[in-house]
């Protein structure tokens, strides 16, 4: 199978690793192992919503790649962690901002698109979890 959702899955992952406004948060591919950290960003799920010739010797593909945000506080509360999730969310959608085809050539365009904001008491602590995909275009 041809496609650069691998290849921009890996860059959009590392990228968010070099994030200042997410230093000290665990970032995976997929969702964390055993004992995540009580912050950790994971890049996961690809899906290929559309694909189409635009010639007769290249294919543009469209493809998202969940974002998932989780979020820790002891002794916070539902809007604390939520103002810490929505701080997360925009350092990542202005790294993409800064670099908008992920350093890789054959991307044309990228977008941040947020889908779910959610807060629950949880052990002693608040979590939260922000959910966004990031939907690419590329041409092969």
């Amino acid at each position: 199978m041809s496609t650069h959702a691998f290849e921009a899955k890996a860059a959009l992952r590392d990228m968010i690793k070099g994030l200042p406004a997410l230093a000290g948060y665990q970032v995976t591919w997929g969702y964390p192992a055993r004992n995540p950290e009580r912050r950790w960003v994971f890049v996961g799920e690809v899906q290929w919503p559309d694909s189409q010739w635009v010639t007769n010797r290249s294919r543009e593909e469209l493809f998202e790649i969940s974002v998932i945000v989780n979020c820790q506080l002891s002794a916070g509360t539902a809007e604390e962690v939520e103002t810490e999730l929505q701080r997360m969310a925009a350092g990542i959608e202005d790294g993409m901002k800064a670099s908008p085809n992920l350093g890789i050539q054959s991307v044309v365009t990228t977008d941040f698109v947020p889908k779910k904001l959610s807060s629950f008491p949880s052990d002693q602590v608040y979590e939260g979890q922000f959910e966004a995909v990031v939907r690419v275009k590329a041409r092969l």
